[in-house]
């Protein structure tokens, strides 16, 4: 190979196209070579070896292989000093192993990108600080990883359930349910794919960001390419839960939102639609303590794309505003002078400063003011050219609707009610909310839920869920999180009246998601209650896949001594699936006892096969699983399965 090398850049040096200061232009070779240059390949077949190695003889004609040459140029060993020099590294290429310099098509490229990482949630401590472990699977290794799963552990909960402290048997599972499932939520999605394949409205995720406070640590150097590839494989398959006018919204913070950005381009094939900057904290607290050494971080982004490019029908928000910042322009007050109000040659325009003297009223005091400017908005107006029309001036200061529209000296009248909206049970001036979102209530995030349920490092704000459900979703949709956490958009979705579907791993689902739904259940009056006018009542169904090997991976995690693991082991032997390429002998060894306790730990859950994390529905009749007659009814329900 090193003799082939050296040949080539011998040829290459034969002409001023491919150098430029002695040095090799590596680019301009590539593309010489893709757009079949007769130059360079008049060049190549000087040599006999460069010959044979690149061109193949069909039909008594010379082929060139551009791809393997492309490869072989591109090959970090070929010109390590070439100024186009490349290492393994994350960057944008075009799918095809260039770089940004060599091609105009752009998509994100890292290691193992083409594999799919399974990540286990196997430790809650505080907030987000959530411990994974993992295995990267080639393509060729997955064979029974994506098949639905069996699902087990079936409860449904509804106010009476939640009032007697027991749930209900879930019998047949309706499309129209509620559905909250324990496991990984990459296996989950491909269960839940099987039924609601094309029929989910929104997704929002609030995913683990990358950082050191959440702890998404592998064990390679390539902690950003181990992330994308988590993220990859779950993005791809939520894709396909989307309705065709589907919204996806993922949340995510500075670290990793470009990156994040591209590789959603990639997927959604470039229908992007927005990017919320969402103020997440406060300028206080132990963050000011580094105000002298870097720039303090308030916000967080949501990164708004849809699976096609199908017009999408928002609902607007607003957020409540001064009554300056709203109508500083509306500055006249219509008076309806006759007995017949709609008698608009009776109309007349008075300054508002006049209207509100002659109401008597004071000023100075606001809420006095206020409430006059909001009991008469329907009157306090401004006036606005409409560029499309040209309306008459004539008469003057003559109200007329020309075309259903109210015109005053030739421009539309525009009045102050327009604007108004009702905020928390009372009309107020509003603006219409955009890109920017500083109003979303964090302050007692740690409240909302309930008194029991308390992870304040780790809970999104239920304002914040509320406007994005309300801009995207009507109440015949489904919303669904597949990072539910303590379950904000689910209880949300479900005071606002929509289905929801909810994925959740760690064990913390059973101490803080599931009460907190119940109380929802039972008409928890914390976070938007107020607002939707939540009273209580519904129903949501609770499941879990069925552990395999994941059982296996959880105790694995949580052993805190060589003689647990050493049982475990002899556990895994007996009854767990090995990977085919297991060597059983290496453990009859004194290496694998002596080994430190996170090293062993690695060893045993490599041993594992991924493909049988959890029991494949096919599995459903084995009775070595010893699945209950009520959970088997359940899962062949939820799959529409018939006896």
């Amino acid at each position: 190979m090193q003799n082939l090398f050296k040949d080539l850049e011998s040829l290459l040096q034969q002409d001023q196209a491919f150098i430029s200061d002695g040095a090799i232009l590596k680019n301009a070779v590539t593309e010489a070579a893709l757009n079949m240059d007769a130059g360079l390949l008049a060049l190549l077949m000087q040599s006999p070896t460069i010959k044979a190695h690149f061109f193949t003889e069909v039909a008594g004609a010379l082929v060139f292989d551009k791809v393997k040459f492309q490869d072989f140029v591109s090959n970090k060993a070929f010109l390590p000093d070439s100024y186009t020099a490349f290492k393994n590294r994350i960057g944008l290429t075009n799918g095809r192993g260039d770089y940004l310099s060599q091609s105009r098509d752009v998509v994100l490229a890292w290691p193992y990108k083409d594999c799919v990482l399974e990540g286990g949630m196997t430790k809650e401590d505080r907030g987000r600080n959530e411990v994974f472990w993992n295995t990267t699977l080639a393509p060729d290794d997955i064979s029974r990883l994506f098949e639905p799963k069996v699902l087990t552990d079936w409860e449904r909960w509804d106010a009476e359930a939640v009032a007697a402290g027991k749930p209900k048997p879930v019998g047949d599972v309706s499309k129209v349910d509620n559905l909250l499932i324990k496991g990984n939520n990459l296996l989950a999605l491909h269960s839940l794919k099987a039924r609601y394949a094309g029929k989910v409205k929104l997704i929002y995720i609030d995913p683990p960001y990358n950082t050191e406070s959440d702890s998404f640590k592998y064990n390679d150097r390539f902690s950003r390419a181990s992330w994308l590839t988590f993220m990859k494989g779950r993005l791809e398959v939520a894709k396909s839960l989307m309705t065709r006018d589907g919204v996806i919204a993922v949340q995510i913070s500075d670290k990793e939102q470009a990156y994040l950005k591209v590789l959603l381009d990639e997927i959604f094939e470039e229908n992007y639609r927005a990017t919320l900057a969402v103020k997440m904290s406060h300028l206080s607290g132990v963050k000011m303590a580094h105000k002298d050494k870097k720039i303090i971080k308030t916000i967080e982004y949501i990164h708004i794309y849809s699976k096609s490019d199908a017009p999408l029908k928002l609902n607007p928000q607003y957020t409540s505003t001064t009554w300056e910042d709203a109508f500083d322009r509306h500055t006249s007050f219509l008076v309806k002078g006759s007995s017949d109000l709609d008698d608009m040659q009776q109309w007349k325009s008075i300054p508002l400063r006049r209207a509100i003297s002659e109401a008597g009223v004071n000023r100075e005091d606001r809420e006095e003011l206020l409430d006059f400017l909001v009991a008469n908005a329907h009157l306090i107006f401004q006036t606005a050219a409409n560029k499309s029309a040209n309306y008459s001036k004539e008469p003057r200061g003559v109200f007329q609707k020309v075309d259903g529209t109210l015109i005053l000296n030739g421009r539309e009248v525009d009045f102050a009610s327009n604007k108004m909206r009702e905020i928390n049970g009372k009309p107020s001036p509003v603006s219409i909310v955009g890109d920017i979102w500083t109003d979303i209530g964090i302050n007692n995030v740690f409240q909302e839920g309930g008194e029991d349920i308390d992870l304040p490092f780790g809970k999104k704000p239920e304002m914040l869920l509320d406007r994005l459900i309300r801009t995207f979703t009507e109440e015949t949709d489904v919303v669904m999180d597949f990072f539910a956490g303590t379950g904000t958009t689910a209880c949300v979705a479900h005071k606002l009246s929509r289905q929801w579907l909810a994925v959740e791993q760690l064990d913390y689902i059973s101490t803080l998601t599931l009460p907190r739904l119940k109380s929802v259940l039972g008409g928890d009056q914390t976070g938007v209650s107020k607002g939707a006018g939540w009273q209580g009542g519904g129903s949501f169904v609770y499941a879990e896949l069925a552990a395999s090997n994941s059982a296996f991976a959880g105790r694995i995690e949580t052993a805190t001594d060589m003689a647990i693991l050493q049982t475990i082991q002899a556990d895994i032997q007996a009854t767990g699936y090995l990977r085919y390429n297991v060597d059983l002998s290496a453990f009859d060894t004194h290496d694998f006892a002596a080994l430190p306790l996170d090293d062993a730990k690695r060893v045993l859950l490599d041993c594992l096969d991924t493909n049988h994390l959890y029991i494949n529905l096919h599995s459903l009749g084995d009775a070595a699983f010893d699945i209950s007659d009520e959970d088997a009814a359940a899962t062949r329900s939820f799959y529409g399965i018939t006896e």
